[in-house]
């Protein structure tokens, strides 16, 4: 697979693409970004170039068709190694799990030290630059983070480390100021409502699954139809609590808080829903909504509220949206947006 087949990360190409024709490319690389943006995909495509035999390939890409690239687009290449989960290497550079053992969330300490003690003193196999891709990066505990410190200082001969990471800021500072930070952004909502509609998406259903998705690709196509069904009840669920029913309030804040994702979920589409309101209130019945499956209930409430009053309900929604992500219980984060909607606190 080329560089060209990865949409929407212009920059973060070109900086690797300048590096491969330049012969400078730094040893220790960081791919940030949102997830579902392609960074994983790029440290594959990267592993491709660098290994590449195609006759008259560019120096700068992959041809995506000759042994080598076809090895490290399924797994199989043994100079191509990748660190996820709690495993142990086995052949081709795949991780295994350990004895039986149920595999952890996290990348420990063991795996970091089989691979730079072991994997990594070994010679090459067969091709030209052995690449190490840790995804997720944030995966790694501190301990397994401090243990890669010296191969990210000194990496043996030949060897690229890129580290793909989601949440980027939360690794250990002494890991992030050995990388090359490459900055992966979040895809366009055209080309993810493109790919969605192409997948066989009706319209409403593809730009429902865009406002939750964040500029993720992977994101929007692993939202289902039940999943977006449930999301816009929960809008219009929202905008129909009465403002003197605190027991609907308690209800709702019950009923969409009993798993955080969802809850986090129906607050980012309650975000893009009161932009509508705001869209609806300042261009009136010909005004372009982001959700025009949710029109009815955005002008509706366009009509009973004030924008300073829709302005300051989208600032509840984002300081929930804020706590949720600190791991805030989901129900109390959702009853104290609505007493704040509803008695300005």
């Amino acid at each position: 697979m080329p560089f060209s087949e990865l949409t929407g990360q212009d920059r973060a190409l070109s900086t690797l693409r300048a590096a491969l024709r330049a012969g400078t490319l730094h040893h220790a690389l960081l791919l940030a970004g949102p997830e579902g943006v392609g960074k994983g995909t790029a440290a594959r495509i990267l592993a491709q170039a660098l290994n590449c035999e195609a006759p008259d390939r560019a120096p700068d890409d992959a041809c995506g068709a000759c042994g080598p690239c076809r090895k490290i687009a399924r797994g199989l290449h043994p100079d191509v190694l990748l660190l996820q989960e709690e495993r142990t290497m086995a052949r081709a550079g795949r991780w295994e799990p350990r004895g039986g053992k149920t595999p952890s969330k996290d990348i420990v300490v063991d795996q970091v030290r089989d691979l730079t003690d072991r994997r990594l003193a070994l010679r090459l196999f067969e091709g030209r630059r052995r690449v190490v891709i840790v995804d997720p990066a944030e995966a790694m505990n501190p301990q397994a983070q401090n243990a890669l410190l010296k191969t990210l200082e000194e990496p043996p001969e030949d060897t690229v480390l890129c580290l793909v990471s989601s949440s980027a800021d939360v690794l250990l500072p002494t890991i992030r100021s050995r990388c090359l930070r490459l900055p992966f952004a979040p895809l366009p909502d055209a080309f993810v409502a493109s790919r969605l509609e192409a997948e066989g998406r009706p319209p409403a259903e593809a730009r429902l699954a865009v406002a939750l998705a964040g500029g993720s690709l992977g994101r929007a196509l692993a939202l289902d139809t039940a999943t977006l069904a449930a999301r816009r009840e929960a809008v219009e669920a929202a905008a129909a609590l009465p403002a003197d029913d605190a027991g609907a309030w308690i209800a709702f804040a019950r009923a969409q808080g009993e798993d955080r994702e969802a809850a986090r979920e129906t607050c980012e589409l309650l975000l893009v829903w009161l932009r509508d309101v705001l869209v609806a209130q300042a261009a009136g019945e010909g005004a372009g909504l982001a959700l025009a499956d949710l029109a009815g209930a955005a002008r509706q409430v366009a009509g009973a509220l004030s924008p300073a009053e829709v302005l300051r309900r989208i600032e509840q929604v984002r300081l929930t949206l804020g706590s949720l992500r600190q791991n805030a219980a989901a129900g109390l984060a959702l009853e104290r947006m609505l007493i704040g909607w509803f008695h300005g606190c």
